[in-house]
């Protein structure tokens, strides 16, 4: 399975979907392979330390190295799924990408639910721990219903 996560500025919430993906694709026997990108974000940013530390906590999976990237074409056809964080990013990405919509789809859209994964962007740690469990519970049952 193939996993394009998607958020405004790669450094939070789409990066966290990246390592997260990996870590309950090994722990459920799955392979995963997952890359994350942003709509809007300057490429080479660091990956937010409050970030690093909720998926280590969560899941175990280091995600410090990750550094920021834009948006490619060839980043969506790769995909089996594009997991926009908010539906506004998906309707972004269905405006630009209208013959994959049927793999665009929020995370929520991803795991059976409705909703958008909210920024923590400059928020507590605490908030970045519940935005990574929302990201877990999303993910986890996504895998199981789309595998």
């Amino acid at each position: 399975m193939n996993l394009l996560f998607v958020c405004t500025g790669n450094t939070c919430r789409s990066p966290m979907g990246e390592g997260i993906a990996r870590a309950v694709g090994r722990e459920l026997g799955i392979e995963v392979v997952t890359l994350s990108t942003g709509l809007f974000c300057v490429p080479g940013a660091k990956v937010s330390d409050e970030a690093v530390d909720a998926v280590r906590e969560l899941v175990g999976e280091d995600i410090s190295e990750h550094s920021s990237r834009p948006l490619k074409v060839d980043f969506v056809k790769a995909a089996d799924y594009v997991l926009a964080m908010t539906e506004d990013h998906k309707k972004i990405l269905l405006r630009q990408f209208p013959f994959d919509s049927k793999k665009i789809m929020t995370l929520a859209e991803f795991g059976g639910e409705v909703g958008d994964v909210e920024d923590p962007f400059g928020q507590s740690q605490d908030i970045y721990t519940k935005t990574a469990e929302q990201i877990v519970r999303h993910i986890r049952k996504g895998i199981e219903l789309h595998k």
